[in-house]
């Protein structure tokens, strides 16, 4: 047994998923999932959710002020429940309900620092330790619960019951990547499923709630940067107080936002370094030679704030990324991964369109409301 096997991160996010494995079995994994995040796109279900979630920052900002964060974190819990596995955690309109507060509280446990220096404790130790069994016995829960709902999914499918009514776009990730299964080599045993699930459900869910807090932080205290994004909000779905759908394509065709968005993801990137990795072989990186198993880190975080690439790299300069810009400018130099927040290469975020996705659909339809950020931000 390892050191961490056991504990409450390992029993959530170390699984045999797509992010732990390597070789032929991870190859598998990809060869399934990607096809399933090619095609759930649920822009439609973004833009319902951030509809709900403006009627609810508008009901509590009445009796005080809204913490911006902690809505958009159940926002994103809310999105990730149903584009996920079909699950509506109810987030938004009731945070007080059993399995937004069992999500939560492991959420919060996973990362308690003490657990993370000392393993053998959840390992040993848990039968003097009550609340932390307790958090154990609810991540139990938890997963017993999306098991269920691989069962249930499986045996749908099975049956031929799909809703033809339901674009592919807007059907939960799980229903894709089963049916993705019939048309590769490969197969997920359930457990492989459930650990996949587990680890896209981590990596979307603060993340994305961390890039758009940073994203109103910055147009909160850039008002003319605010305003720019809120006129081109406007010129595409006018300034009217009607519910807005907007497509995947018509996002895309907004470049300042989408600048604002890229900018956000450069100064403050939700991932500051990818997993650490072990060469398979010996490297020449920059003149200096690493032997096999050296274990190397890509600091993302490094890379988007060095004055080598990026000119004012502290500062917040959305124009970097427009047509003709500083970004276009380094990727003509072949310096295209200056820019890098999802990774790159073979084992780039499998869900970074996806969290685009969000973003774009969120932010403009936030910022067609006037003083939305001197309300909330």
């Amino acid at each position: 047994m390892s050191e961490q096997e056991g504990n409450l991160i390992s029993r959530f996010v170390f699984g045999p998923n797509i992010v732990v494995l390597n070789g032929a079995a991870w190859k598998k994994h990809r060869q399934i999932a990607n096809p399933a995040f090619q095609r759930a796109m649920p822009v439609r279900l973004f833009a319902e959710l951030s509809h709900t979630m403006f009627k609810v920052m508008d009901r509590e900002v009445e009796s005080g002020p809204v913490e911006i964060h902690d809505v958009l974190v159940r926002w994103t819990l809310q999105v990730l429940g149903l584009s996920m596995f079909g699950f509506d955690f109810d987030a938004l309109e009731n945070e007080g309900s059993t399995w937004v507060k069992r999500y939560n509280n492991i959420n919060r446990s996973l990362f308690d620092m003490k657990y993370i220096f000392f393993p053998f404790l959840d390992r040993y130790c848990l039968s003097m330790l009550p609340k932390r069994r307790a958090v154990h016995d609810e991540l139990t829960q938890f997963l017993q619960f999306l098991e269920s709902i691989i069962d249930q999914k499986r045996a749908a499918l099975e049956k031929g019951t799909k809703d033809a009514s339901v674009p592919d776009s807007e059907r939960d990730l799980l229903e894709l990547m089963l049916e993705s299964e019939q048309t590769t080599r490969g197969k997920l045993t359930n457990e492989e499923l459930l650990s996949d699930l587990c680890v896209f459900f981590m990596a979307g869910h603060e993340s994305t709630a961390n890039a758009l807090s940073f994203a109103i932080y910055y147009l909160a205290v850039h008002p003319d940067v605010q305003e720019k994004a809120r006129q081109e909000a406007i010129d595409h779905f006018g300034d009217g107080n009607e519910d807005i759908f907007p497509t995947a394509e018509e996002t895309k065709n907004m470049p300042y936002l989408n600048a604002v968005i890229k900018e956000t993801l450069r100064i403050a990137p939700p991932a500051t370094s990818i997993l650490v990795r072990h060469l398979t072989e010996e490297m020449d990186i920059g003149g200096t030679v690493y032997p096999r198993q050296t274990r190397v880190v890509f600091d993302i975080h490094e890379m988007h704030h060095n004055p080598k690439y990026w000119s004012d790299p502290d500062v917040f300069k959305p124009d970097r990324f427009l047509p003709g810009g500083e970004a276009e400018q380094l990727a003509a130099k072949g310096d295209s991964m200056a820019w890098n927040p999802f990774s790159n290469g073979a084992r780039q975020c499998i869900g970074a369109n996806f969290s685009l996705a969000e973003q774009r659909i969120m932010l403009p339809l936030l910022c067609k409301f006037t003083n939305a950020f001197r309300k909330y931000a």
